[in-house]
């Protein structure tokens, strides 16, 4: 739930100047591009225009079973155009490395990127120190990745992402969810919070 609001929030408020350049994929339509046939996929992808965008960046989840909810761990692949590569920033360095080479191939198609030059790249990033972050994780190297690449902001993602800040993500993350819960009683989020 926190990742869809943030990806929400993302769009529309904080990073709707870069819309154009970026994509950011619900967790949910991820989960199901593993899983789905390329028929399907185009069903889903084709409306986001991926090909037209510089950045696309979908969280990852181990979850092996498409029947059952869960996974126990999230990381972010990034489809970089300029650089015609596959980033894959996972805080539990090589927990999802095999499920995200695996994504590159579903994914590859819909971003029209060229297979002869196509490159997956195991990126350095912030290390969790538990076993339950990992999706804020995913949030916070989302929105210092937009910043690196839509706003050239030049501090190392290891120098700005780490436990303090991820714990006061997560705090900012659940205010926010409270705060549209409450400006739009008809989302998503309202149901969380109403007693």
């Amino acid at each position: 739930m926190m990742m869809l609001c943030c990806r929400k929030f993302f769009e529309r408020e904080q990073f709707n100047h870069s819309a154009d350049r970026i994509a950011l994929l619900n967790p949910s339509v991820a989960e199901l591009m593993r899983f789905a046939s390329v028929e399907d996929l185009a069903v889903l992808l084709e409306p986001l225009h991926l090909p037209s965008k510089q950045y696309v960046f979908v969280p990852i989840n181990d979850n092996p079973d498409p029947a059952k909810v869960g996974g126990s761990h999230w990381s972010l692949m990034v489809y970089v155009r300029s650089k015609q590569e596959f980033q894959h920033y996972d805080a539990l360095k090589g927990s999802n490395q095999a499920v995200a080479k695996k994504f590159v191939d579903k994914l590859q198609p819909f971003v029209q990127a060229p297979r002869g030059k196509l490159k997956y790249v195991e990126m350095d990033c912030p290390q969790q120190q538990n076993s339950y972050d990992c999706g804020i994780y995913v949030i916070a190297m989302t929105e210092h990745l937009i910043k690196e690449f839509c706003e050239c902001f030049s501090v190392p993602i290891t120098e700005v992402v780490n436990h303090n800040i991820v714990q006061q993500k997560r705090k900012h993350i659940e205010c926010l969810i409270q705060e549209l819960a409450v400006a739009d009683p008809n989302s998503d989020t309202h149901h969380l919070f109403s007693s």
